[in-house]
């Protein structure tokens, strides 16, 4: 593509020559104190880190804006689905869609939307926000063959740390597909309503859905052409490969590395004490 959204070139300097080993053990950092920390606050903290080392990037608005978007269907989804579905005590109900009957054993909640089930969803959010961003800015600002040597240095067997990495990048190939068939359905006519198309009050949600049709089938085309150059180049996962550049972190580097091992350790630890 002559544009694509998510490019590791558009990392900051800084971010771009960042060891990637460094990059992986802060997505763990990152993802192990959104599983241990219990706070409002301390959550805030930990989404607050990832924004600010999300700064590294250096994205087109397009991009922003599909990062923002996916963030704010996260929350907006999981503030929804605890709001409703929300079973402790007490609840506090803000909308009504199915009232509460029976008593007892035989006693049936209702479908009632709280005010504690969507603060309690909120922080549910922002575990997953932090993760997600902290992902969003190693996986965009790291090139595929870096985050390879990184993962083969973590000794993850080549097989999975190759999959993983083909999936990082087909994420924003898919993005890019998807916006193409709705630029293409534009130009054909389509618009989509909230309330629907004429006659049709579900016709654009359907005609949505009906996107994922051929951006899944391009990604099949993809993977094919994908699987045959690597066969056509003899790829071996039970053979040792090298790497080059070879992987080498600077005296700095090396302290933070240790600082975020010995931190998600830690966090490990406490966690596993709170079971």
């Amino acid at each position: 593509m002559s544009s694509a959204l998510f490019t590791p070139t558009n990392a900051r300097a800084w971010l771009a020559r960042l060891d990637p080993r460094v990059k992986l053990l802060y997505v763990f950092g990152i993802s192990v104190a959104a599983a241990v920390v219990q706070s409002l606050d301390e959550l805030g903290v930990l989404f607050a880190t990832a924004i600010f080392f999300s700064t590294g990037l250096r994205l087109p608005a397009r991009g922003w804006g599909a990062i923002l978007g996916i963030l704010a269907l996260t929350v907006w989804g999981t503030m929804l689905t605890q709001g409703f579905f929300y079973s402790f005590e007490p609840r506090t109900p803000l909308l009504t869609l199915v009232a509460p009957r029976g008593t007892g054993g035989d006693r049936f909640a209702g479908v009632v939307l709280t005010v504690e089930g969507l603060r309690y969803g909120a922080m549910q959010s922002l575990r997953l926000l932090a993760t997600a961003l902290a992902g969003f800015t190693v996986s965009l600002s790291t090139s595929p063959e870096r985050m390879l040597a990184a993962l083969s240095w973590f000794r993850l067997p080549t097989t999975l740390s190759f999959m993983t990495t083909a999936a990082l990048r087909f994420l924003p190939l898919l993005i890019e597909e998807a916006i193409e068939v709705r630029q293409a359905r534009k130009l054909r006519g389509y618009r989509f309503r909230i309330w629907g198309m004429p006659g049709d009050r579900f016709g654009s949600y359907r005609a949505e859905l009906g996107i994922l049709l051929p951006v899944i089938a391009a990604a099949l085309r993809k993977a094919e052409t994908l699987a045959e150059s690597v066969t056509a180049r003899g790829f071996d996962p039970y053979r040792p490969r090298t790497f080059y550049p070879p992987l080498a972190m600077r005296g700095w580097e090396k302290i933070v590395a240790a600082v975020l091992a010995g931190g998600s350790a830690a966090l490990l630890v406490y966690g596993i004490g709170l079971l």
